[in-house]
């Protein structure tokens, strides 16, 4: 496939910001299990998650997310925190791709 056949899928802007990630997972004995990562890119309805041990996250796995956007960096994004459910769209090496799903709670800054 040529760089020119590429097409775009995202529906909103996405910023590259590396901010630290906290993701939950409920486990197959129904513990919850905390995982770390680290952010790559961000936007209104997804995130690019690096740094991430995926030795039990695989694609469509529903994960509870929380991250914050530092004040400096709120500026050039809507809001300052999100907290919610996000859903695996793709996990390869020690990366993913999430999709918030519709009940995130973004916490917006105000001026």
């Amino acid at each position: 496939m040529r760089g020119s056949d590429f097409v775009e899928k995202r529906r909103t802007k996405r910023l590259a910001m590396s901010l630290p990630m906290k993701l939950r997972r409920v486990t197959g004995e129904g513990k919850w299990e905390a995982v770390e990562a680290v952010t790559s890119n961000v936007s209104y309805n997804g995130a690019y998650v690096t740094d991430i041990d995926l030795k039990n996250i695989k694609p469509n796995d529903n994960l509870h997310i929380t991250f914050s956007v530092p004040r400096d960096e709120a500026r050039d994004f809507p809001f300052s925190r999100i907290i919610g459910k996000a859903r695996v769209v793709r996990a390869e090496d020690e990366t993913c791709a999430l999709e918030f799903n519709e009940d995130i709670s973004r916490l917006f800054v105000a001026n």
